[in-house]
């Protein structure tokens, strides 16, 4: 299962996020699920850097178990940029459209914005 953790700062922006778990939807190089949401993220996190100035800290990595983890640490602090809030807000809401039709493959744990980071 994927899990898809949102971080977000004390004004409930998100600040950051860490992607975890293969879905286990299909074997690997066919899950539709597993590349739906690389894709979402991948996307995300390019554009934040193609297009706007905010700095971020990102690692990652496909094997043992695989992992993405992704941090704000000016929005962290409170900072905001509404570029790239407009960016994360619409990644999450995408990984939301997946889990409503795939709960079974990946659980967003956000809780409306009191996760802190």
């Amino acid at each position: 299962m994927i899990k898809a953790e949102i971080f977000r700062n004390a004004d409930f922006v998100i600040c950051g996020f860490r992607i975890t778990g293969h879905a286990g939807y299909a074997d690997e190089g066919d899950d539709i699920i597993c590349s739906a949401v690389s894709m979402l993220v991948i996307n995300t996190i390019n554009c934040i850097e193609a297009f706007t100035t905010e700095k971020f800290d990102y690692g990652a990595d496909n094997e043992n178990g695989g992992y993405i983890d992704f941090s704000l640490p000016d929005i962290k602090k409170g900072g905001k940029n509404h570029d790239v809030e407009l960016l994360l807000e619409t990644m999450l809401y995408g990984l939301n459209n997946i889990e409503k039709e795939y709960s079974q493959y990946i659980k967003i744990i956000d809780e409306g914005g009191r996760v802190l980071c």
